[in-house]
């Protein structure tokens, strides 16, 4: 295979790109357009959109496909059906999409790149290995003159001048023994009656089958962490990261049988919550108390090492904390961390202190001396901040600040 056939392959799939279809669609029909372009299930294209979306471009992917694929003409004599409501689908594409434009913005385009990359191949050797069936194939395969039939053979156009005139025939047809109408000779024999159509095929119960057992998994596991003593909050994860593996094994087996496309909304909304949990750090959520804590020391002694929080607010006033070390005194520097669930945290900090400053946040904001990091990981670090005079002066201070969902402010002065 050469540069023509590549330019030639590219060319043709462009050329033959489907139509979305107006029905058996989920959101926009993209997945079904791909599945009859290349005559396969597309309960399998759908699986890997949803594999794609957990690596970053499966929403970018869809959405594409949603404009460069044109949607299918209606069919004027059709009668309008209403469509069923996909609100929980299309909840789903936007977190995807989301999902998506963190991964491309997050500053590694490397874990963008393999993933399409992937993706163009297996399009293009799809195409390479079944371009010639689907409906997209027959399309471009071009049309030839149309012609008027009748279902009984007989051309109802009307003849013009100088057009033979079929021969009358003279013994009665099949069809009339007595010779009763032989103005109607002429008709052809009427066709045979054929043989009633097959039922219908009745698909797998996949859906029903595959949640039951996603819960029954789910439920075995939370029953045997419990036991275990390891059932927490943060551990929340686990169980569903076992129920998802169950309803993914039904999704691929679902492919294969023609069946299971209920399992998709449900995998990607149990999906993101996963991601979710992932992403927040739930261990800092449980076992410290909830609701409103302020503290405003004023000597060493009387800050405490931690503060911690469930959920809520905490306030840390340092500002009058002293931080003198007499000649001879302790030196060393003088650590405290904040630890909270979900709240905002705020710390005002002497003016003049020598400041370390570590502060991460799950999801939300985090701010101090004109710096500003937001979204999912926040993150500020500072490292021998000596404040307002910019000379070393008295005991250092350390702190670190970690929450799972929320704001933090740190404030001088």
């Amino acid at each position: 295979m050469n540069r023509t056939d590549v330019h030639t392959t590219l060319r043709e799939m462009w050329d033959t790109r489907p139509a979305r279809p107006r029905d058996d669609r989920q959101v926009a029909g993209v997945a079904a357009a791909i599945a009859r372009r290349y005559d396969i299930d597309p309960t399998l294209v759908r699986v890997g959109f949803v594999v794609a979306a957990f690596t970053g471009i499966g929403a970018a992917l869809y959405i594409a496909g949603w404009f460069l694929l044109p949607e299918q003409p209606a069919d004027p004599t059709a009668p309008a059906q209403p469509r069923p409501p996909r609100t929980v689908l299309v909840i789903g594409l936007a977190i995807a999409a989301l999902v998506s434009v963190g991964s491309i913005f997050g500053g590694d385009d490397r874990g963008i790149l393999f993933p399409a990359l992937a993706v163009a191949v297996l399009l293009f050797l799809l195409h390479r290995s079944r371009g010639h069936r689907g409906t997209g194939a027959a399309a471009s395969a071009g049309a030839e003159a149309p012609t008027t039939i009748t279902p009984s053979g007989v051309s109802l156009s009307k003849e013009t001048a100088g057009t033979a005139t079929p021969p009358v025939a003279t013994t009665p047809p099949a069809w009339d023994p007595l010779g009763a109408a032989p103005f109607a000779w002429d008709l052809p024999e009427p066709s045979p009656v054929g043989p009633p159509p097959a039922p219908a095929q009745r698909r797998l119960p996949v859906t029903s089958v595959t949640l039951g057992l996603a819960l029954l998994a789910g439920g075995i596991t939370a029953v045997i962490m419990l036991l275990a003593g390891a059932l927490t909050l943060a551990n929340l994860p686990v169980v569903l990261g076992v129920t998802l593996a169950v309803i993914g094994a039904g999704l691929v087996l679902g492919a294969f049988v023609r069946s299971g496309r209920g399992l998709i909304p449900v995998a990607l909304v149990l999906g993101a919550l996963t991601w979710a949990l992932v992403a927040a750090p739930l261990d800092r959520w449980q076992g410290n108390g909830v609701g409103e804590l302020r503290a405003a020391p004023t000597t060493v002694a009387a800050l405490q090492p931690s503060y911690q929080r469930t959920a809520g607010e905490i306030a840390l006033d340092l500002r009058n904390l002293d931080l003198s070390v007499p000649p001879g005194g302790n030196a060393s520097p003088v650590r405290s961390a904040i630890t909270l669930g979900v709240g905002d945290v705020e710390l005002w900090v002497p003016q003049n202190a020598d400041l370390t400053l570590t502060s991460t946040t799950g999801v939300g904001d985090v701010e101090f001396d004109g710096r500003s990091e937001s979204g999912p990981g926040a993150h500020i670090a500072v490292t021998d901040d000596l404040g307002a005079d910019g000379v070393p002066t008295g005991r250092p201070l350390v702190v670190t600040i970690e929450t799972g969902a929320g704001s933090v402010e740190v404030h001088r002065g």
